[in-house]
């Protein structure tokens, strides 16, 4: 029999999911993240502060697992509309359901998504809407096989307000009660302005603008392979945590929550993924040019703070560096605007952390799937600022996943520093800050190529490949 579940009052895993894989978007509306992209990014048209769009998740987060009522949303918008002093368009009551029933229905969609791939024809039912659309009624009914094309652009939610459905049919079912396939809907499409941007879209009839995709995740169309990869990890990461193999042979740090154990932990969770090959070079090349990492608080990188000064012998015992007065190896004058920093005289790079940072609280797959979002915008002409950026003010891993994309970036440095410094084989450029200037361009891209080649090579094949012989050559060398 066809499966059915409902969503407010009851919520399943699949939905969960769904919603706690995005990463936080600010954005001026809702248009400004275009049909699939709400599959990875979670957006409140207007919200443009991170702290104002994380209260927003976390009350919707609430909604969806606790299976919160609307009328409970209702007041927890209004008090973070309050609190922040947000000005939104719209009435609160208004602007507060069109957000709970957008998020409900479209994750409860993609978690059905998910559901329903064990079936083999799916059937589309009309939902209840108080005006309902004529062709969301002539739909009712139509029995496709899952793989069918219309899906693509026609599995609900397919606008605001509508409430239709998808219900699965197994092979036994079918052949059962002998029902017949429908034929596949034709029924064309339609212009749609963009008034602000001025781009004219084609539409589907009957699907309001954005809505022409499947509310599903991203990596849904692998999930197989999805399924493997987090079963893989979660496996790795209990391994690791018996037995972590030492990628980074060493680390200095003067907070608690960032030790060698823990970044080599994390390390250990990304090999297990498809950027084993990448983990495995990235070891290879901390240890053959003995790369050391420093994890200082803020107060402790400027060169005349008493922090800097209280560490100094202890940095000079693990540093062991005669050609520079130690301290000079890890402060900067822009400690405060700065997450890191390197240089081509050094064979150590820094890297800043608050008190309160903790390796283990990273997500690694909201690393990895930061590359594929990264390069999702930027084919969009929305270019993110930096991978470390994009991780630290939009995804659940904050600072903590953003600690490592860091390193990350200022060990690219010093991959570009030991080959020579070369100049940018190419304009293509996957985030802003990449554009820059050629030190940044190397240390962005090696960042996305260790986290998630797969996902830098879809983006640009030539960037991948590129790194691929970069490394390989830096470690044919030998350390001066």
């Amino acid at each position: 029999m066809a499966t059915k579940a409902s969503y407010g009052s009851l919520t399943f895993a699949e939905q969960i999911s769904f919603f706690r894989s995005k990463l936080n978007l600010p954005s001026e509306r809702w248009n400004d993240i275009w049909r699939s992209a709400h599959n990875t990014s979670f957006a409140v048209a207007g919200a443009m502060k991170a702290d104002l769009l994380n209260d927003f998740r976390q009350a919707l987060d609430s909604a969806i697992s606790e299976g919160k009522s609307l009328i409970w949303f209702k007041s927890e918008f209004k008090h973070i509309a309050a609190k922040h002093g947000w000005q939104h368009t719209g009435g609160a009551d208004w602007r507060a359901r069109i957000i709970y029933n957008t998020n409900m229905r479209q994750s409860y969609n993609a978690g059905r998504f998910e559901q329903l791939q064990k079936f083999d024809y799916w059937r589309y039912a009309h939902g209840d809407s108080q005006t309902p659309r004529e062709l969301h009624l002539k739909w009712h009914n139509i029995l496709l096989p899952k793989d069918d094309p219309w899906w693509q652009n026609h599995f609900p939610s397919n606008g605001w307000g509508c409430k239709c459905r998808v219900y699965g049919v197994s092979k036994n079912e079918f052949e059962r009660r002998g029902l017949r396939l429908s034929e596949r809907p034709n029924d064309g499409l339609r212009d749609w302005l963009d008034k602000t941007t001025g781009e004219v879209h084609q539409i589907p009839k009957g699907i309001d603008a954005g809505f022409d995709y499947q509310p599903k995740r991203e990596v849904i169309a692998a999930k197989r392979k999805q399924q493997t990869e987090a079963k893989i990890q979660n496996k790795a990461k209990r391994k690791a945590e018996q037995a972590t193999e030492r990628i980074v042979p060493d680390s200095f740090s003067t907070v608690k929550g960032v030790t060698n154990a823990s970044l080599n932990q994390a390390l250990n969770v990304i090999k297990q993924t498809s950027s084993a090959e990448q983990v495995d070079l990235l070891g290879k090349f901390m240890q053959q040019y003995k790369i050391k990492s420093l994890f200082l608080k803020q107060a402790e990188m400027g060169a005349s703070n008493a922090g800097a000064k209280a560490i100094e012998q202890s940095v000079a015992e693990y540093l062991k560096n005669d050609h520079f007065r130690t301290r000079r190896l890890y402060t900067t004058n822009g400690y405060r605007r700065a997450w890191g920093f390197t240089s081509s005289s050094y064979d150590n790079v820094n890297v800043k952390v608050a008190s309160t940072i903790r390796l283990d609280k990273m997500v690694v797959n909201e690393l990895r799937q930061g590359v594929k979002l990264a390069a999702m915008f930027n084919a969009e002409q929305k270019t993110v600022f930096s991978m470390s950026a994009l991780i630290r003010s939009q995804s659940v891993s904050a600072h903590h996943g953003g600690t490592l994309v860091t390193w990350l970036h200022e060990v690219g440095h010093q991959l570009h520093f030991k080959a020579g410094s070369p100049p940018r084989p190419m304009a293509k450029h996957l985030t802003r800050y990449s554009n820059s200037n050629y030190y940044e361009w190397h240390a962005e891209h090696f960042t996305a190529w260790v986290l998630n080649r797969n996902a830098l090579a879809e983006f640009s094949p030539e960037i991948a490949e590129y790194f691929d012989k970069l490394i390989v050559g830096v470690l044919a060398k030998e350390p001066k």
